[in-house]
């Protein structure tokens, strides 16, 4: 008998809330639009995203609203990392659910001044553990701008495999960069030492 992926998405009453010993995850709320404009319009967490740093408070606004609305549809589980005292640092994000091969993406982002502590890894950590368990995926995959060696490190340290590198895949702005990407299976995982 085959896990049933689409039901168990459907079936969560609301964004899993997540606990590390120093972060959190939880869903989005409109009063962190200051907190999420602040971390995806600082240049250097942006550096090597998908697209360019946010430049209106409007953008985070928005963000929000497509993260719930992402969720409501579940297409999308897209936290927000909080520290202790709830205040937001992050996201982390999965999503491309493909229910036939058992397979999710992540992604995340962390406050630049936030960097260096292990509060990525943990909060990271956190959701792999939630989705290899809760969702029974097979396989998980994350692609990266092959020159952000932070992003490498806490990939490889949460036992992901470099798989390859795609030419020329993503357009920031006028430039053009390439992805690599890594892999992540559930035996990976059980068997992992982190």
């Amino acid at each position: 008998m085959s896990f049933d992926l689409p039901a168990a998405l459907a079936a969560l009453p609301g964004f899993p809330q997540l606990r590390g010993s120093r972060t959190r995850l939880r869903g989005p709320r409109q009063d962190d639009a200051d907190a999420v404009f602040a971390l995806f319009s600082d240049p250097e967490v942006m550096r090597y995203w998908s697209r360019p740093p946010m430049t209106e408070r409007t953008e985070a606004e928005a963000a929000i609203g497509e993260m719930q609305e992402a969720f409501a549809e579940r297409d999308k589980i897209n936290w927000v990392i909080a520290d202790k005292s709830d205040a937001v640092i992050g996201t982390c994000t999965l999503f491309r659910f493909d229910a036939r091969h058992r397979r999710a993406e992540l992604g995340y982002a962390l406050r630049s001044d936030r960097w260096g502590q292990g509060l990525a890894h943990e909060a990271v950590s956190a959701a792999l553990d939630w989705a290899f368990r809760s969702l029974a995926l097979h396989r998980i995959e994350a692609d990266i701008d092959p020159r952000n060696d932070g992003s490498r490190r806490i990939l490889e340290r949460l036992g992901f495999i470099s798989e390859g590198l795609l030419r020329e895949r993503y357009f920031v702005g006028e430039k053009v960069s390439d992805t690599e990407i890594f892999g992540l299976l559930a035996s990976d995982w059980r068997n992992g030492d982190r």
